[in-house]
């Protein structure tokens, strides 16, 4: 509907071409909008350490959350790329979270460090991370319902308190309503 509108308008303004030029604009910005944010990393990274727990390679549990997730684009991307080329060249065509991952998993591979701790630390601190942004909403929610309760419960209370005594004046003043 939007892109009719603005079709129209496009039309009324500049003739055809701005027409055709903003129903053009309007439908790539549609598919932009549908691409939407990259899947929470929280999943992948407890299907890694179950796998890694489980005695797996760092490759194969890669493999298998791949597997897992198959919308995970990125994911899918640096299975392959670590499977062809290894984890630490991998790291450089990586995007986003999933990049993080894998240079942590790169780095604790080259060091010799237990990869199951740290795919371990990554997933407490994305818990950690959860965490406080939560805290900071459940924090301003006082500040947002302070709207609601000005708007909504104070003129009733307002109302509930005023108007028996309001209507009694009246009916003083002016002898009985009905």
């Amino acid at each position: 509907m939007i892109p009719l509108i603005l079709g129209s308008v496009g039309l009324v303004v500049g003739g055809p071409a701005l027409a055709i030029a903003t129903l053009i604009a309007s439908f790539l910005a549609r598919l932009r909008r549908r691409r939407g944010p990259a899947p929470p990393i929280r999943p992948v990274l407890l299907v890694l350490l179950v796998e890694l727990r489980a005695g797996r390679s760092t490759l194969a549990a890669l493999q298998q959350a791949s597997a897992v997730f198959p919308g995970h684009r990125e994911l899918a991307l640096a299975a392959r790329l670590a499977t062809v080329k290894g984890l630490t060249a991998a790291v450089e065509e990586c995007h986003g979270a999933i990049r993080s991952l894998m240079a942590q998993l790169a780095r604790a591979q080259r060091s010799g460090s237990a990869v199951a701790d740290t795919v371990r630390s990554l997933l407490d601190a994305d818990i950690a991370a959860e965490r406080s942004r939560r805290m900071e909403r459940a924090r301003s929610l006082p500040v947002l319902l302070i709207i609601p309760i000005t708007l909504l419960v104070l003129p009733g209370m307002v109302l509930l308190l005023y108007a028996p005594s309001l209507l009694r004046l009246f009916a003083d003043l002016s002898g009985p309503l009905g």
